[in-house]
């Protein structure tokens, strides 16, 4: 029989002989009671496993909750920490929220309650979604061997006390890959390099500082990137002198990007290169600042 010593906002975290998976506990509180019972859920403390998944662009720590679903912080190349709640059963209302506490251990009982506040509950198979402030708080807490709790109304009819305990052991020796990983991301994404341009002056394929740092930061992204296909280059001109000049004048622009970047280390089999000339030109060309902003090599990566 399991006993129940103080109410579930005080609650220390049971040992693995108390819970196992899910202890769904109804307690005779009479037909007028709005609480009908209490539904805990974690991982036997002899069970608890946290894994990591360490990617050029992706980080990732795991700990899967018996009956419920999995904990997960993540991190993608170029973003931030997040962490989220993936869960069997779906929340069901919207607006909803959860109480958010790391709790002591049994064996630590003398240490006090840490309380995060509350937190939104989004409808739908991932109910918490933390952003990088509280998913750094979490690693903090679990790194103490606190037990983070998620305390909420359960989504049937909302008359059961739902706790989700994170258990902070077995935690540290992954922690240090996690982190490790996390170092290693490049600081930009994807979508930061997708489309670029850079401009040249008049009758010139000569890169700029700027451009150069561009391109510094392209090749760093493009090194770490293995889904990357190939990286096309288009260069342009404004309309100024012959056309067939002109071409000739694009293809030396587009040229000169891929020199940087292969100089850079970016393999040359990545490459399409082509020029457009003075067609399609990107702004007027009876202005100085519309031939100035035709001037370009535009750079497309492509997955």
């Amino acid at each position: 029989m399991i006993t129940l010593h103080t109410p579930l906002n005080t609650l220390s975290v049971p040992t693995h002989t108390q819970w196992y998976g899910l202890v769904a506990l109804t307690l005779l509180l009479g037909s007028g009671s709005a609480l009908a019972g209490i539904q805990h859920y974690q991982a036997p403390l002899d069970a608890v496993r946290w894994q990591t998944t360490s990617k050029k662009l992706y980080c990732a720590l795991r700990h899967d909750i018996p009956l419920y679903g999995s904990a997960i912080f993540a991190q993608e190349a170029g973003g931030q920490l997040g962490f989220s709640l993936k869960t069997r059963l779906k929340a069901r209302r919207n607006k909803d929220l959860a109480h958010l506490r790391a709790l002591p251990p049994e064996w630590k009982r003398h240490i006090e309650v840490v309380d995060l506040g509350e937190v939104a509950v989004h409808k739908g198979g991932t109910p918490f979604q933390l952003k990088e402030d509280l998913s750094r708080r979490l690693l903090a807490e679990l790194q103490k061997g606190m037990f983070p709790t998620f305390s909420y109304r359960d989504w049937a009819d909302a008359r059961d006390q739902v706790s989700v305990a994170l258990p902070g052991i077995n935690f540290k020796p992954v922690l240090g890959e996690f982190l490790d990983c996390l170092e290693k991301l490049p600081v930009y994404k994807f979508a930061d390099f997708r489309d670029s341009l850079l401009h040249f002056d008049f009758g010139k394929s000569i890169l700029n500082k700027q451009d150069r740092k561009r391109l510094d930061d392209l090749a760093r992204y493009i090194k770490t990137d293995p889904a990357l296909k190939y990286i096309d280059i288009t260069g342009h001109t404004d309309n100024v002198g012959r056309k067939r000049s002109n071409d000739k004048l694009g293809q030396r622009r587009s040229k000169a990007v891929r020199d940087y970047l292969m100089a850079k280390g970016v393999p040359a089999n990545l490459f399409k290169l082509k020029s457009l000339g003075e067609r399609k030109p990107k702004a007027s060309n009876r202005t100085d600042k519309g031939r100035a902003i035709n001037r370009r090599a535009r750079i497309r990566l492509v997955k």
